[in-house]
């Protein structure tokens, strides 16, 4: 298994914790279970997990889900969402 995806429910929402190498084939399952997680209204919460290793291009797409909020717990992985969320505007 190159990945693990575990879900905490609790009154504040769904809390989906990844952990492992987020590729195309781990990315598609986890858009798959935030979609049905989010389609109650229900606030869903991804954390990336220390550790968690992904392929190129993935976060850009990961941070454009619908019904998600998306957080990491690596600096790293945190500042590459956070460029994702708020490009600088061109010849800035």
């Amino acid at each position: 298994m190159t990945h693990r995806i575990d879900l905490r429910i609790g009154e504040q929402g769904t809390m989906v914790l990844f952990q492992g190498l987020l590729d195309r084939p781990a990315l598609l399952e986890l858009a798959a279970r935030c979609r049905v997680l989010s389609e109650g209204g229900t606030r869903v919460l991804v954390i990336l997990s220390a550790g968690t290793r992904v392929e190129a291009g993935l976060v850009e797409e990961l941070v454009r889900l619908e019904g998600i909020t998306l957080e990491a717990e690596s600096p790293f992985l945190a500042r590459w969402i956070q460029s994702c969320l708020n490009p600088k505007a061109p010849g800035q």
